[in-house]
């Protein structure tokens, strides 16, 4: 075991027991849009109302002073991120973490597992899935989990570590509904916005001209010569003809962009492992801050960001600190190598006091009407359905 890697260990053990003065872990990075200073970014957009702005614009005070923003990636967003992240270090062999796993060989294969799914492991894929033949909920895995409570996480800590680090709710099933706050979180705002405005169109080579009719069975269409415009029938909602050109959201540009992640170790102390000893639930409160910081470091420990088309930053500068009571801050180095090494040695020593990951993964089949649902959607539903 690297010395070094064992002393890191010790560090996060402190944090997480409390014992020492650390309060959160706290991640800090500027960023520049990959065009420079003056070019456009694409933030996320919502649902405008009344006229207003598409992005989620909003004022925070800075050293005394209101300071316009606009939000770049979401708290939920990043999470996916970071989950996405774990996912292809898991199939790379970088990583061995928890993974549940439907399977299905219906109209086109498919792969889901729970560093997917929306609602992690109270997610509805899983209860409408089967192990083993058996209604996943009905299975002494399924039951276990959906029994997991803030005083005795130990299935799902050892099942699916993801939905205590990123937050779960069981919304999904009749009776007491279980809620587990996020323990970490990150967003990206960019500083200073000032909204930008365009137009979008599409010019057909051929400039193809009439209508169409969607046939009843769904395969193809009918050609039509007088032009309409009827809401289905324009020769444009099937990808042909000229669109004219009409007002979209224009983007913005920033001053800087800035990512914020805190890792809280008064979170994970909410955590219980039900009769495990003190010593034990410390090392699995450990394992989870490392596999917040190895996900964080797989995810955004790199030079570039990038959120989505038109929204690509690139990294000035990155503090990642721990936070002391008073409000003091003590540096700390973490690259992806380190990060992999830490959670490593953390699930060993968890694994010592009685409270092992399950690195294997757990494969799962849809039920009959899930199984139906997936093969329509990927073969059947139109445009508008999906």
């Amino acid at each position: 075991m690297d010395v070094s890697t064992e002393a890191s260990y010790q560090e996060l053990l402190s944090a997480v027991s409390l014992t020492g003065t650390r309060a959160v872990l706290r991640v800090t990075a500027m960023y520049q849009p990959t065009g420079g200073v003056g070019s456009k970014v694409f933030p996320p957009t919502y649902p405008a109302q009344n006229g207003q702005s598409p992005y989620v614009l909003e004022s925070r005070m800075v050293d005394g002073q209101e300071r316009g923003n606009v939000l770049l990636d979401s708290t939920p967003s990043q999470a996916n991120r970071a989950e996405e992240a774990l996912l292809r270090a898991r199939r790379a062999g970088i990583v061995r973490v928890p993974l549940l796993q439907i399977e299905h060989e219906g109209a086109a294969p498919v792969v889901l597992t729970s560093l997917e799914f929306p609602h992690r492991y109270a997610d509805a894929y899983l209860r409408d899935s089967l192990l083993d033949g058996v209604a996943f909920d009905k299975t002494e895995l399924g039951r276990s989990l959906m029994a997991a409570s803030p005083d005795d996480a130990t299935t799902l800590y050892a099942h699916d570590p993801g939905s205590l680090v990123y937050g779960a709710w069981n919304s999904h099933r009749k009776g007491r509904q279980r809620k587990f706050p996020r323990v970490y979180a990150s967003e990206v705002i960019g500083w200073d916005p000032v909204v930008g405005a365009r137009n979008a169109g599409r010019m057909d080579p051929l400039n193809l001209q009439g209508a169409q009719k969607r046939r009843a069975d769904g395969e193809g269409w009918d050609y039509a010569p007088a032009s309409t415009k009827v809401k289905g029938e324009k020769l444009s909602e099937i990808g042909h003809g000229n669109v004219a050109p009409n007002p979209q959201h224009g983007g913005v540009t920033i001053h800087s962009a800035q990512r914020c992640a805190t890792l809280s170790f008064a979170g994970l102390d909410r955590i219980g492992f039900g009769t495990a000893s003190a010593a034990a639930a410390d090392a699995a409160r450990a394992v989870l801050a490392a596999y917040a910081m190895l996900a964080d470091r797989l995810a955004f420990g790199r030079s570039s960001l990038w959120l989505r088309s038109g929204c690509e930053l690139v990294l000035e500068s990155e503090r990642i600190e721990w936070v002391h009571r008073g409000g003091g801050t003590e540096q700390l180095d973490l690259t992806v190598d380190q990060a992999v090494a830490l959670f490593e040695v953390a699930t060993a020593h968890a694994q010592k006091q009685g409270l092992p990951l399950t690195t294997g993964t757990v494969v799962l089949t849809p039920s009959k009407p899930l199984a139906q649902a997936i093969d329509f959607s990927l073969t059947k539903a139109s445009g508008d359905e999906a």
